[in-house]
C-alpha cells in the first residue's frame, strides 16, 4: 500500500479577500487547519481536493472538527 503523503490540494477563502489562496501539496489536513488558524485567522472555509485527481472530497469551516485525513 502507498503511503499517505501530499495527498490533497487546498483552497482557502479568507475573509475581506477577492480571491482565494491555494496550497498544492498539504500531507495532514488538522495540521494544515493549525497553520491557517495561526498565520490566517480570517479563513472563512476551505475546500479539499485529492491532489493526483483534482476530485472535491469536502469543504470545512474553522469550528469544524477537522481529520488529518479524509477516507475515500
Amino acid at each position: 500500500m502507498l503511503k499517505r503523503k501530499n495527498d490533497y490540494s487546498v483552497i482557502v477563502y479568507l475573509e475581506n479577500e477577492s480571491k482565494p489562496k491555494k496550497w498544492t501539496y498539504v500531507h495532514k489536513l488538522n495540521g494544515f487547519s493549525l497553520f491557517l488558524n495561526k498565520n490566517h485567522p480570517t479563513w472563512e472555509y476551505m475546500n479539499v481536493y485529492e491532489r493526483r485527481t483534482r476530485k472535491f472530497l469536502k469543504r470545512f469551516k474553522p469550528n469544524d472538527f477537522i481529520p488529518p485525513f479524509i477516507n475515500n
